[in-house]
């Protein structure tokens, strides 16, 4: 699920379940996505176990989204008001899949990091440029396959226009040989 990546990803929120996730511990998670009115709450209660202790898992964390926002608390009630708060993490899913795609984002990046750097939030720049450069890359990577692309079928075309005119110069001699012929 993107969402499960896009969680991942999140700093914070992977830093404070790396905290959770020590030796003889067992975290067990599992997305719970509940329909309210015209949107979706992702809801992720996390719960650790200790292995040799006891089999009881414990509530630890509850990662809660919806629309393009997550946020994480050690009880639903803390995850649900930081994700209606500032403390929430903005999420988005973009279409980088393409040049376009690839093109919009970067914009967006560099507006991010312009956002950014004019609030003095060192931070955050450090997050936007690393998004930028990975943006950037996907972008060539991206481009050099079209680039590909454009040369295999401009090598096919050019193919095609030599076999046409191979053709069309083997019709021409064939004609001239049988009105030479004819005559």
């Amino acid at each position: 699920m993107q969402l499960d990546k896009q969680i991942e990803e999140d700093e914070l929120i992977s830093s404070e379940l790396e905290a959770l996730n020590t030796t003889g511990t067992k975290l067990t998670k599992q997305m719970i996505v509940v329909p309210i009115n015209n949107t979706l709450l992702y809801v992720e209660p996390i719960y650790q176990t200790m292995l040799n202790e006891t089999d009881v898992p414990l509530l630890k964390k509850v990662i809660v989204a919806s629309g393009n926002k997550v946020a994480i608390g050690d009880t639903l009630q803390t995850a649900l008001e930081k994700l209606l708060s500032t403390y929430a993490v903005a999420i988005e899913v973009e279409n980088t899949d393409d040049l376009e795609g690839l093109i919009e984002a970067i914009i967006k990046a560099n507006k991010n990091l312009t956002q950014s750097n004019g609030n003095n939030d060192w931070e955050m720049m450090g997050k936007d440029v690393k998004r930028l450069q990975e943006l950037i890359t996907s972008l060539e990577t991206v481009k050099k396959e079209e680039d590909k692309k454009k040369e295999e079928l401009e090598k096919n075309n050019n193919q095609a226009k030599q076999n046409q005119t191979n053709e069309t110069n083997l019709n021409s001699n064939t004609n001239i040989s049988n009105e030479l012929k004819s005559e």
